[in-house]
């Protein structure tokens, strides 16, 4: 090998190296920065306080990689790490939560998004209700006025000796705007029809009043707010006088009935019943368990509405009543 050749050789090999640099072949491409986003919400759709958001960082991107960690700062002094993660606010306020993610090329974005949790109002009791229906879990976050809740629980409570006016605490007028607020909100949960509002307003008042026996030998029923204000303690009147005011409270009939659950000619039980159409009546299946309780009450068929039993549908009878386990009415 001549030193002529070697000489070219080198030449054509510097040339080709400097070719290929210019061309950027031997360069690392320009980095792409990430793109911060995220989602948020709060638990049950809540807006008062105390209140738990989640935050989502699924629509972060990296167009030229790939994100290897996201950082949060929720605006009240603490933060947290993870691609979805959840925050409780005890207080009211408005807080920035800032989302922070890094890609592989440790070039870093953010996205920052406002949350604001309200404080419940002066005068209003927050409730919240949770139950379970065949579509998941359901939330329902709900203002009652303090106010007319301390009116009717201080009421007196006559002793009944076998006069058990329960229409009385349906009928009283002064909690009638609540609850069609109430009845409102379920009614458009329920898309906004008649039989499955009645099954939908049933499955709440099941599933998100409890149910307790009152002690033996005392009878304490329940204006129908403070059923919702308790939420608990309420017997089985107290439920199908909650239940039968929100149907009424969308302007549709309904009956209570003092019901004889253990053959023995004695009233025992109160249940609630429903006008329903024959379509509904044809197409009604119940569990095991259970008998279907349609009825014709006054040339209308009613179906039973049993609120002391979770989970049992509209017009599904748990004690195998007939027409003559039916003791005593009440039509409103």
């Amino acid at each position: 090998m001549t030193a002529k050749w070697i000489v070219r050789t080198v030449v054509i090999s510097c040339i080709l190296t400097g070719a290929l640099l210019l061309t950027g072949c031997f360069l690392l491409s320009a980095n792409t920065p990430p793109i911060a986003r995220f989602s948020s919400s709060s638990v049950g759709e809540y807006v008062y306080a105390p209140l738990t958001v989640v935050c989502d960082a699924g629509l972060s991107t990296d167009p030229d990689g790939y994100i290897t960690s996201y950082s949060w700062n929720f605006g009240d002094g603490q933060s947290g790490s993870g691609k979805t993660v959840s925050h409780a606010y005890p207080a009211p306020g408005t807080f920035t939560v800032t989302l922070s993610v890094r890609d592989n090329r440790d070039t870093v974005d953010s996205a920052t998004e406002q949350i604001a949790v309200l404080e419940t109002p002066s005068g209003q009791i927050l409730r919240r209700y949770q139950w379970t229906t065949q579509d998941g879990l359901q939330y329902l976050e709900l203002l009652l006025p303090e106010t007319l809740y301390q009116y009717y629980h201080n009421q007196l409570r006559q002793p009944f000796f076998g006069n058990y006016d329960y229409d009385d605490y349906v009928l009283d007028p002064l909690d009638d705007p609540t609850l069609k607020d109430v009845a409102d909100t379920l009614w458009i949960r329920a898309g906004g029809d008649y039989e499955a509002f009645l099954g939908y307003a049933l499955s709440f008042v099941q599933g998100a009043i409890a149910t307790t026996p009152d002690p033996v030998g005392v009878e304490h029923p329940l204006y129908p707010l403070e059923t919702l204000v308790e939420t608990a303690g309420g017997d089985c009147e107290d439920t199908t006088i909650l239940f039968v005011s929100l149907v009424r409270a969308r302007g549709y009939s309904a009956v209570m009935a003092h019901v004889d659950t253990d053959a023995d000619n004695t009233p025992d039980h109160v249940l609630a019943l429903v006008p329903v159409t024959q379509s509904f009546a044809d197409a009604l299946s119940c569990h095991a368990g259970a008998t279907v309780g349609v009825w014709e009450i006054g040339g209308q068929l009613h179906a039973l509405a049993e609120t002391a039993v979770f989970s049992l549908p509209l017009g599904c009878d748990p004690w195998g009543l007939k027409t003559a386990d039916i003791k005593k009415t009440w039509s409103l």
